[in-house]
C-alpha cells in the first residue's frame, strides 16, 4: 500500500500543555484502563476492578466504587448517571445525583463476560457484546429495557460475528441504527427496531483485520471509523460503502512522527472533523486529522506518560485533555502555559518522540479541505 500522505497543521488546534499529574495507586502496579468526563468529574477504570473520579481541573480524587468481580472492560456517562460493564457478565449503571455506593442503582446481568455495551438515545434500550463462548462457537449481542432492570435480555443476537464483539455503538442521529464490530473483522449495522436478528441486519462490513474499536461520525452519524488491532485504519459509510483505507498507521514514522498504535478519536462537530491521538510505546501522543485519504498532524503531548495511553477523554471546545496509561498515571493537559514546571517523564521513544521538525512534513501546496463527504 502506498504511503500515507502526511502534512503539518499546527493551526488547527490550540496547543495542550501538561498541567499536572496523578498516580491512580500509590505503590500499586495497577494500569489505568480508560477515562470519561462525567457529571461528578474524570472517571477512570483501573485494573484492580476499581472506578475513582477527579476533579477534571486538578486530578484530585474525589470518590471510587469497587463493585465488579473481574475486568471492566468499558465505561461511558450520560446525564446524572455513569455505567461500567466487566467480565463478570455486569453492566452497571450508578445515580451520580445521589452519593455513590459500592451498589449501583441498576444492573443487568448475562451468562456471557460483557466487553461492550451502549444505551440507545432515547435511554431505553441497552445493548451489549460478549466474548466468544467457545463452548458453543458464538459471540451474543443481549438486549435488554433499561427500565426493567434485573430481568432477563428482550432478545439475543448470536449469528451476526463469530469472534469477540469488542465494539457497540447506537447512532445518536438515528436512534434505530446500532453499530457493532468484532476481532472477526465484521462491522454491522443493525434496526433495532427489529427483534429478529436476521430482519434487523443492514449492512456487513469486511475489514480484513481484528476491530479494537470503531465508531460512527460526521454531522449526522453516518460514516465509520474502524481501527483494528493490527493498527490498520479504515473508513466506511453506514451504508458499508469503503471510503478510505489508510493501511498500518505506523509508517507514518516514516514522515518523522512516531506511532505505535492508536488511542482514541473524537469528532468535531462544530468543525466537522475526525481528530485521532495516536501514542508511541514511551508514552507521548500525537494528534492528527483524519482527512480523506491523508493525514495532519496537530501537535504532541509529552512526557505525560511512560508508557502506553490506554485512555484519552479529550473535550475539544473546553480545550483540555485527560490521559491515562499503563504507568498508572493520569495527566491533564489544557490549553493555559502551567504557571510552573511539570515534572516530566523520560520518554523511551527516541529523539522523534517531540513535536517534530518542519522537515519532516510535506509543504503544503493547496488549501486544506475537510473530509470530502461532509
Amino acid at each position: 500500500m502506498a504511503k500515507i500522505p502526511v502534512t503539518r497543521a499546527p493551526e488547527l488546534l490550540p496547543k495542550l500543555h501538561l498541567q499536572t499529574s496523578a498516580l491512580f495507586e500509590l505503590g500499586g502496579d495497577v494500569y489505568v484502563y480508560d477515562t470519561v468526563l462525567t457529571d461528578i468529574g474524570i472517571a477512570a477504570s483501573g485494573s484492580n476492578c476499581t472506578v475513582k473520579f477527579y476533579d477534571h481541573n486538578t486530578l484530585q480524587e474525589k470518590s471510587k466504587v469497587t463493585y465488579h468481580s473481574d475486568q471492566i472492560t468499558q465505561i461511558q456517562a450520560r446525564e446524572n448517571s455513569f455505567q461500567s460493564c466487566s467480565l463478570d457478565g455486569q453492566v452497571a449503571i450508578w445515580d451520580l445525583r445521589q452519593s455513590l455506593t459500592a451498589s449501583p442503582a441498576l444492573t443487568f446481568r448475562s451468562q456471557d463476560p460483557v466487553l461492550s455495551f451502549d444505551i440507545s438515545s432515547d435511554d431505553r434500550l441497552l445493548a451489549s457484546g460478549s466474548r466468544l463462548d467457545e463452548g458453543y462457537h458464538v459471540a451474543r449481542m443481549h438486549f435488554w429495557d433499561v427500565r426493567a432492570a434485573g430481568s432477563q435480555p428482550m432478545h439475543t443476537f448470536e449469528n451476526s460475528h463469530s469472534d469477540d464483539i469488542t465494539q457497540i455503538h447506537f447512532n445518536k442521529h438515528d436512534g434505530s441504527q446500532m453499530l457493532s464490530g468484532s476481532t472477526d473483522g465484521l462491522l454491522c449495522t443493525y434496526n433495532v427496531n427489529e427483534t429478529d436478528e436476521d430482519e434487523a441486519l443492514l449492512f456487513v462490513a469486511n475489514t480484513g483485520a481484528s476491530l479494537a474499536h470503531c465508531g460512527y461520525f460526521g454531522p449526522e452519524s453516518q460514516f465509520i471509523y474502524a481501527h483494528s488491532d493490527m493498527e490498520t485504519l479504515q473508513l466506511w459509510t453506514d451504508d458499508a460503502s469503503l471510503l478510505a483505507d489508510f493501511g498500518d498507521v505506523r509508517t507514518i514514522g516514516e514522515s518523522g512522527i512516531p506511532v505505535d498504535y492508536m488511542a482514541a478519536f473524537r469528532y468535531c462537530p462544530s468543525e466537522q472533523r475526525l481528530y485521532m491521538a495516536a501514542g508511541t510505546n514511551g508514552g507521548d501522543l500525537h494528534l492528527l486529522h483524519v482527512g480523506a485519504g491523508s493525514l495532519e498532524h496537530v501537535e504532541v503531548l509529552a512526557a505525560g506518560h511512560a508508557g502506553i495511553v490506554r485512555g484519552f477523554t479529550w473535550d475539544l471546545d473546553g480545550g483540555w485533555a485527560v490521559s491515562g496509561g499503563e504507568d498508572g498515571r493520569l495527566s491533564l493537559w489544557t490549553r493555559q502555559e502551567p504557571p510552573k514546571p511539570v515534572q516530566p517523564f523520560a520518554s523511551s521513544s527516541g529523539s522523534n518522540s517531540g513535536s517534530g521538525s518542519g522537515s519532516a512534513f510535506k509543504s503544503e501546496s493547496t488549501p486544506r479541505t475537510r473530509f470530502s463527504p461532509y
